[in-house]
């Protein structure tokens, strides 16, 4: 600054910017001035302190040296402005700021009127803010303290760049700019500006990553100096307080350390060191094997590395062969990576700052031995030890080793088997091939096709023709199935389907292919082989196999180890013949049956004697089931000679063809239906080989009534409720027919059942009676001539409803009639009804001779037979007279019953109770002993016991 008088003063003018950060990037004042005022002498322009983070605030201290541009005491400041144009804000730094924004105070405690804040340029700035405050009084003594809101932060963090300052008196223009650095680093709090560390430096900052095991560490505050390792505590966990040292160790809790263990303080972070990425690598793909001939940096081959601690150490790998020795400096030039170098003979890999380490260098073995190599991967100083290095071994062969595997040496034909690439290279094609003469007699381009399947490694499957051409027109044309596969790491997988193969001794080659699609072999060696046997597989039918009815539908499954469809055959005497399976009337592959994954089949529904006429008739055939691939080699595989069916993957069983059954249960009760009440009646049984049957009711008065009823596929029927409610109270016959073996009903009466449900319909009425409509029914069904209807009949009567009381009885003492019962004992009753249970209840009422009901009960449960039974409890009742009454709604009865103090037990112990007589005569002889000469008397009175004894 320059001013009028040549007196020397001094005067220091402090400026404080508090700087708005925007991003999270803190700006910090670098020590040191860029340029001392022009036209002075002095010591220039200090910055104090001479670092500072994004949260605090900065003084620069200005010194005027004596001499011709002293200050006078007294003089006052008019104008500051700061300059940011070196910030290369695209927006403008200082865009923005107004008065509102800058405080200026005088000496720490006097505020300075600020008049204006501006933006403006000059020669020497070309962004800045021009500050215009009142006039104020300095001198030497003065501090000037100026504070600024609303920079915004530049663009180019983490350079440092130049900020220019100058002041103007009331007696001078402005002074010549003075510039000071300012290293814009990334803002994290604690005090003081962040800076990065550097790999193999000493140096920590405020912020810093450090690592366990780490040694010989600085830990510089650049606000405020070093700090002692000593001062860092754990701030929170259950460390929490515990002092960092040196060598940190390798078991330290991880976590934020901080000066007097609080986080507003200088701090540190301790990490575990670890190294995430050890691999060896052929284009990008790890791989633990390779040819030794391929084993070059030129084909990809190379030593990658990742790691956690880049900013602390870099990372040396060894490779040792097989015997522990070191080649490194032989397989490893650090010239083939940008990331690589050599230090003191060790190969080191330098990861980048602020990232997560990661570096390659090129591995060249081939001009080793073919053996397995080990690469160490350590850190580069301190951070090598047990926990922190990685090993990864790979193994170089000779291009001979490579070999082929099945996962079993027999296989039955149908199976698929699994076979093995072993030895190879990570990414490389072979072509796995089984020759034409290999397949099964009779396949087709298709079936050729399918003998490799695509599935784990393999990337195509196919056939090549004769002229080694991919794909044949024809099975002719076919010279070999192929499979490319691609080796995952070192081995490749894939899989064959042997429906298709001879079942014999097959081989299977393997040569090397040069892409996923080359699977031309002309010229070329096999690399390996692998022989296998296929054996022919058995097919086994588990149902039907012993017996079958005529007519009737059954499942027919078995298994099948070899086979993709089965076909049934059926034999008399002569050939065997095709089974109709679908029941189209043509015989072809339509009939066959496909095979599951599980090696089972299953038709269900198949109705034997339609699918052949051989099953129509009781007797004894043959069935079998045959592995329909085998008749690719038959002419004609609707009838096959015992010779073919033989020579064929087949299996035969003997089947007894039966006539079909018919059983019938009418459900009556008690042999009657209640009429008006219970006027339906259910009907169930069996039919076998049946889809229906015919049921039909004739009354006496010639009424009919008929209906059909379905068959279900276990050759049961069941129809309810059906109604009786046009034929008249008297006796009823019931009949089931059938139409048996042929399907017809009669000679010609009907073909199914619903006719002959018409039928019988038009046999009712027209003053027949129930004799004749019977006649016509017989006539025109089961005796009728050549018929083989079955029937089953049964005779019933349609009454009133009945209800009856049988029995009444103490549960201690079982007997017929209408019994005494002692009070306190369990009264039974026993009954009769004609009324369905499903419609009925029968209710019990113990009443007085006042009709009060003092016990009841009730039972809805009792057989076709019509007996039921009841009991009730006659605790409470006192000894009497009491009318019984039972009610379904329909019908009562009633009886007399009589309720006792005590029941004598020895009456109804007739005959056979003689011992129990006997006893009460002994009782009689005491009283003959008393009387003296009375003894014939009292021989009298025995007498009479035994007459009770009978009763």
């Amino acid at each position: 600054m320059t001013n009028d008088n040549n007196t020397r003063k001094k005067v220091n003018a402090v400026f404080f910017a508090a700087i708005m950060v925007v991003s999270m990037v803190a700006v910090g004042f670098a020590a040191a001035p860029a340029a001392a005022l022009s036209d002075t002498d002095g010591d220039g322009v200090t910055a104090s302190p001479d670092t500072a983070n994004e949260t605090s605030t900065h003084s620069f201290n200005v010194t005027y040296s004596s001499g011709d541009n002293a200050v006078d005491s007294g003089e006052n400041i008019t104008n500051f402005s700061v300059d940011y144009s070196n910030f290369n804000n695209a927006e403008g730094t200082t865009t923005g700021v107004g008065n509102g924004d800058v405080t200026v105070t005088l000496n720490g405690s006097d505020d300075v009127t600020v008049n204006s804040v501006t933006q403006e340029q000059s020669t020497q700035t070309d962004d800045r803010a021009l500050i215009d405050i009142e006039p104020t009084d300095i001198n030497a003594s003065s501090t000037l303290e100026v504070e600024i809101d609303g920079i915004t932060n530049p663009d180019n963090a983490g350079s440092t760049q130049d900020v220019v300052y100058e002041s103007t008196t009331d007696s001078s223009g402005l002074t010549d700019p003075v510039s000071l650095s300012l290293a814009l680093a990334a803002a994290t709090g604690g005090g003081g500006t962040t800076s990065e560390r550097t790999a193999g430096g000493e140096e920590a900052f405020d912020g810093s990553t450090v690592y366990q095991g780490e040694d010989d560490l600085i830990f510089t505050n650049q606000s405020e100096g070093d700090i002692s390792v000593g001062e860092l505590q754990k701030t929170a966990g259950n460390a929490e307080g515990t002092s960092l040292s040196l060598p940190i160790p390798e078991d330290a809790s991880t976590g934020t350390y901080a000066v007097d263990g609080d986080s507003d303080n200088f701090g540190v972070i301790v990490q575990q060191p670890r190294i995430t990425t050890s691999e060896v690598q052929l284009d990008g793909d790890d791989i633990s094997q390779i040819a030794t001939s391929r084993a070059t940096a030129d084909n990809g081959l190379s030593i990658n590395a990742s790691w956690n601690f880049e900013e602390a150490e870099n990372i040396t790998v060894t490779v040792e062969d097989s015997s522990g020795a070191d080649i490194t400096r032989e397989v490893v030039d650090p010239d083939t990576s940008s990331t690589a170098t050599e230090v003191d003979g060790d190969i080191i890999l330098n990861g980048e700052t602020g990232t997560v380490g990661s570096a390659s260098v090129g591995l060249n073995l081939n001009d080793q031995d073919a053996e397995e190599y080990t690469v160490v991967f350590e850190g580069s100083d301190d951070l090598d030890y047990d926990s922190v290095v990685q090993e990864y071994t790979i193994e170089t062969t000779n291009q001979d080793t490579v070999t082929v595997d099945t996962a079993e040496d027999t296989v039955t034909r149908g199976d698929n088997l699994q076979y093995t690439v072993s030895g190879a290279t990570n990414n490389d094609y072979y072509t796995a091939v089984v020759q034409d003469s290999d397949l099964r007699d009779g396949y087709s381009v298709s079936d050729a096709q399918g003998v490799f399947r695509n599935v784990e490694d393999t990337s195509q499957v196919g056939v090549v023709s004769q002229n080694y051409s991919m794909g044949a027109d024809n099975a002719s044309d076919v010279n070999y199935a192929y499979a490319i596969i691609q080796i995952d790491g070192t081995t490749g997988v894939g899989s064959i389907e042997t429906a298709n193969l001879d079942d014999s001794s097959n081989t299977l080659d393997i040569y090397e292919a040069g892409s996923s699609t080359d699977a031309n072999i002309s010229g070329e060696d096999s690399v390996d082989d692998v022989d296998f046997d296929v054996e022919e597989g058995e097919v086994a039918l588990d149902n039907p196999t012993d017996s079958y009815t005529v007519g009737s539908e059954v499942d027919v499954n078995g298994t099948a180890q070899s086979a993709d469809d089965v076909a049934i055959y059926g034999r008399d005497n002569g050939d065997w013949e095709l089974l109709n399976i679908d029941d189209d009337g043509d015989l072809d592959s339509d009939d066959y049956i496909s095979v599951d994954s599980d090696d089972s089949f299953e038709e269900e529904d198949v109705r034997l004697s339609d699918a052949s006429n051989i099953y129509s008739f009781e007797g004894s055939y043959d069935i079998g089931v045959v592995d329909a691939a085998d008749l690719n080699e038959v002419s004609d595989a609707s009838s096959l000679t015992t010779s073919q069916f033989s020579s064929a993957s087949s299996a035969r069983y003997t089947l007894q063809v039966e006539p079909g059954d018919l059983t019938a249960n009418f459900g009556t009760i008690n042999g009657q239906i209640a009429d008006d009440v219970d006027d339906e009646i259910d009907v169930e049984g069996t039919a076998a080989g049946q889809d229906s049957v015919v049921i039909a009711f004739v009354g006496e008065r010639g009424e009919v009534t008929a209906t059909t009823a379905s068959v279900d596929s276990d050759d049961t029927y069941d129809e309810e409720e059906i109604s009786l409610r046009d034929i008249s109270q008297g006796s009823v016959s019931g009949h089931v027919i059938s139409a048996n073996r042929d399907g017809e009903f009669g000679e010609d009466t009907a073909s199914n059942a619903n006719d002959l449900v018409n039928e019988i319909e038009d046999y009712g009425g027209n003053s027949r009676s129930g004799d004749q409509v019977r006649s016509r029914i017989l006539s025109n069904t089961v005796d009728d001539t050549g018929s083989d209807d079955l029937i089953v009949s049964t005779t019933f009567r349609l009454n009133d409803a009945t209800l009856s009381i049988n029995d009444v009885y103490p549960e201690e003492a079982e007997a017929s009639g209408v019994n005494p019962v002692a009070a306190g004992e369990t009264l039974v009753v026993d009954g009769d009804t004609n009324r369905q249970s499903d419609n009925a209840a029968i209710t019990l009422e113990l009443l007085t001779e006042e009709d009060n009901n003092v016990a009841a009960a009730d039972t809805d449960e009792w057989d076709n037979d019509g007996q039921w039974s009841a009991s009730m409890d006659t605790s409470d009742l006192e000894t009497g007279t009491y009318t019984l009454e039972a009610d379904d709604g329909e019908s009562t009865d009633r009886v007399e019953v009589e309720i006792v103090e005590e029941r004598d037990t020895s009456d109804g112990d007739d005959g056979s109770d003689d011992g129990d007589d006997g006893s009460d005569g002994t009782d009689d002889g005491s009283d003959g002993t008393d009387d003296g000469s009375d003894g014939t008397d009292d021989g009298s009175d025995d007498g009479s016991d035994g007459s009770d004894g009978g009763d």
